[in-house]
Order: structure tokens, then sequence, then C-alpha cells
């Protein structure tokens, strides 16, 4: 079973194609153990910016 995709959704998946694929090419640029290492940096550092966005959203309802 296929859930639905919004086309809000669809259009920024299609907005963001060009950079997932620019940012594809990059990363190919990198020998594997690189790229592992990219990869883990991003993986921590969107969670990081995504608690710093809550703690600074939990302040603004204080």
């Amino acid at each position: 079973m296929t859930a639905a995709v919004s086309p809000e959704r669809t259009a920024v998946a299609g907005a963001l194609a060009p950079a997932r694929r620019k940012i594809g090419a990059i990363v190919q640029g990198y020998s594997p153990e690189q790229q592992a290492v990219l990869f883990d940096y991003f993986a921590r550092a969107a969670e990081a910016y995504l608690e710093a966005t809550t703690e600074l959203q939990d302040k603004r309802t204080d």
C-alpha cells in the first residue's frame, strides 16, 4: 500500500531535487570512509539544530 503524498510535499521535493543532485555529486568525490564521517556529522548537526529550535520555542512560550 502506498501513502498519498500531498501536492505541497511533491512541490518541495521537486524544488529540492537539483540541490540533492548537486550535493550527491559532491559527496561522490569523497572516499567511503570520508562519506561516513560527513553523514555522521550532518546527522548530528541536524539533531543539534532541531534541539536548539525546540529550546528557542520553549523559551518563547515561557
